[in-house]
C-alpha cells in the first residue's frame, strides 16, 4: 500500500511540474507574441509620418492663372519644422479620376508654360510661405498642371533630405492649376453612342456640365477638358442643352 501511494505521488507531482512547465511556456510564448505585435505596430508607426500628413496644407488647392503670375500658400499647422519638396506636373488628360490621371513633370517639358518655385522649403511651426507660379509663354487651349507639395524626411546625421515612402497622393497635398488663354469659349458636344453618350469640349477651355442624367439618376457636376473626351454610360443619358441620347436607338442606328 504505501509502493501504491509513493507512485500515486510521484504522478501528482510529475503532473504538477508539467503543468507548470506548459503554464511557463505559454506565458513565454504569450510574450514572445506580444513583443512582435509591438514591433510591428512600432514599424507601422515610423512607416506613417501621420504628423507630417496632419501638419502641412496648401490654399488654394483650384488656381486659375489668368495673367502672368499667381501664389499658393504652403502652412505648416504642427508643432515642430516640416521639410516640403515642391513639384509640377502637365496634366495630359484632365478630368478623368485621380487613379488615371496621366502626368509629364514640368522639368521634362522641352518649353514649359508655367514654372513654379521654390522646389524645396523649410516650414517652421504655424509658419507660412509662399509658392509662385509664373507663366512662361502664353496658351492657346487652357493648359493643367498639378502642383504637388510632399513633406521630406530628415537623413540623420547627413545634411540631406529624401521624400517620406510612405506619403501617398493625397488631394490635401495637391493642386490644380489652369492656365488660361487670354480669350476663352466653352462649348460642348455629345455624341450618342451605343453604350450612352460621349462629351467633347469643342472650345478651348473646359466646360462644365450640371444636371447631367444617366438612366434617370443625377450626375454630380464634372468638367470636360479640350482633347480629353469623356463617356457617360447609360441606356438614356441626358445632357442639359442637347438632345437626349438612347443607347438602344444608337446602336439600331448603327450601320451592319
Amino acid at each position: 500500500m504505501v509502493i501504491m501511494q509513493s507512485s500515486v505521488d510521484q504522478a501528482r507531482s510529475s503532473m504538477r511540474k508539467r503543468g507548470a512547465r506548459e503554464s511557463v511556456e505559454g506565458d513565454a510564448g504569450m510574450k514572445r507574441m506580444l513583443s512582435r505585435l509591438t514591433r510591428a505596430a512600432c514599424v507601422v508607426a515610423l512607416a506613417v509620418p501621420v504628423s507630417a500628413a496632419a501638419a502641412i496644407d496648401m490654399m488654394p488647392k483650384d488656381i486659375t492663372l489668368n495673367g502672368e503670375v499667381t501664389s499658393v500658400q504652403v502652412i505648416n499647422h504642427g508643432d515642430h519644422a516640416e521639410y516640403v519638396s515642391v513639384s509640377l506636373s502637365r496634366l495630359l488628360n484632365p478630368g478623368v479620376p485621380l487613379e488615371s490621371e496621366r502626368l509629364e513633370p514640368v522639368v521634362d517639358i522641352g518649353q514649359p508654360s508655367l514654372y513654379a518655385y521654390p522646389f524645396r522649403m523649410t516650414l517652421a511651426p504655424g509658419q507660412t510661405k509662399t509658392i509662385t507660379i509664373k507663366a512662361l509663354r502664353p496658351v492657346e487651349t487652357e493648359t493643367v498642371y498639378r502642383l504637388d507639395v510632399k513633406p521630406e524626411t530628415k537623413v540623420l546625421g547627413t545634411g540631406q533630405t529624401k521624400p517620406s515612402a510612405s506619403i501617398v497622393a493625397n488631394l490635401a497635398f495637391s493642386g490644380i492649376v489652369h492656365q488660361l488663354p487670354s480669350k476663352t469659349r466653352a462649348t460642348l458636344a455629345v455624341a450618342c453612342e451605343a453604350s450612352g453618350a460621349r462629351l467633347t469640349a469643342t472650345g478651348n477651355v473646359h466646360y462644365l456640365v450640371e444636371g447631367a442624367k444617366a438612366d434617370g439618376q443625377s450626375l454630380d457636376a464634372f468638367n470636360v477638358y479640350p482633347g480629353t473626351p469623356l463617356p457617360v454610360s447609360g441606356h438614356t443619358v441626358e445632357i442639359p442643352g442637347h438632345t437626349v441620347c438612347n443607347g438602344a436607338a444608337a446602336k439600331s442606328l448603327r450601320p451592319d
